[in-house]
């Protein structure tokens, strides 16, 4: 990917997942959830899809972020890059396995519709899918963190509020805590985003120049 690419694939990462989170309608009673799907299933389908595009962005984007960091010899910003973006690519699955929800919200049997969702949740098979991505996620994210504290590839503050975001998807209430990850998300690669469209802009203009 080149620099510009890359720092849009940042940006859209951000905002696809902002917005996503933002419209998916979403409860933890799965009854409740069933509802909210069959009441708005274009809502809710359109959430997920922008969540899968942020995911994606977000995988692309930092692996094309590994040659900033090969250029400064940082093979742990290289190694955390390519870790967080196994972790977002490894979304993917998560939010296939919660779209199987939507044939569920669409049976006659709402009762026992609602109880199969609900097993979805605390099968093994969710564990399976939702362990490897958290691990890569959070390690690679972490790691990612204090390659820029060291390298400045970005101010600091941005990685701390990089730290931020993960704590806040954690810790925050569930009503909130995907808005404020993405959020701070957003704000924190906003820097390095600008310093990828800087070198962008710089490297082209002595083409520009000589045309």
């Amino acid at each position: 990917m080149s620099r510009r690419s890359t720092a849009v694939a940042l940006l859209t990462a951000a905002a696809a997942g902002l917005a996503g989170t933002i419209l998916l309608p979403a409860s933890a009673d799965a009854t409740t959830q069933l509802a909210l799907i069959e009441a708005q299933p274009v809502r809710w389908m359109g959430a997920n899809v922008l969540l899968l595009a942020s995911f994606l962005c977000f995988a692309g984007a930092l692996l094309g972020l590994t040659g900033l960091f090969r250029a400064r010899g940082s093979r742990l910003g290289v190694t955390a890059t390519v870790v967080a973006a196994l972790g977002w690519a490894l979304h993917v699955g998560p939010v296939a396995y919660v779209m199987a929800q939507y044939p569920l919200a669409h049976q006659p049997d709402q009762a026992g519709a609602a109880e199969i969702a609900a097993a979805m949740f605390t099968a093994p098979s969710f564990a399976v899918l939702i362990v490897p991505v958290l691990l890569a996620t959070v390690v690679g994210t972490l790691a990612l963190a204090v390659a820029l504290w060291r390298t400045r590839l970005a101010p600091r503050w941005a990685a701390l509020t990089l730290v931020a975001a993960l704590v806040a998807d954690f810790a925050a209430p569930d009503a909130v805590s995907g808005i404020m990850m993405f959020a701070l998300m957003g704000v924190a690669l906003a820097p390095l985003s600008a310093r990828l469209l800087v070198r962008e802009s710089a490297a082209g203009a002595p083409v520009a120049a000589r045309a």
